[in-house]
């Protein structure tokens, strides 16, 4: 599986309608979230950080599931340069 690396908001509007699953680097917020789903209509996944998930807005989890994309808790370690990473499903 790819997943987009998303390092900043300011790689929102690069996002293309192919991508599937992000990860977010950063603390999104409803904007943000409305942005790439306007960017991304194949969007199945979006992954973000444990520690990023207590404050994130209550929102963000609402309009994803609105949309049928499956918000996911999770790190990736060492990406802060790539745009893709390639991840082993199991």
């Amino acid at each position: 599986m790819k997943i987009r690396m998303l390092n900043s908001r300011n790689e929102i509007n690069r996002l293309g309608e192919d991508e599937k699953f992000i990860h977010f680097s950063f603390r999104p917020s409803d904007i943000d979230i409305l942005e790439i789903l306007k960017n991304c209509p194949n969007l199945k996944a979006a992954q973000i950080p444990p520690s990023y998930m207590k404050s994130l807005s209550g929102n963000v989890p609402k309009i994803l599931k609105m949309q049928g994309v499956e918000l996911l808790k999770g790190d990736l370690k060492g990406t802060k340069v790539i745009k893709y990473m390639e991840v082993i499903e199991k």
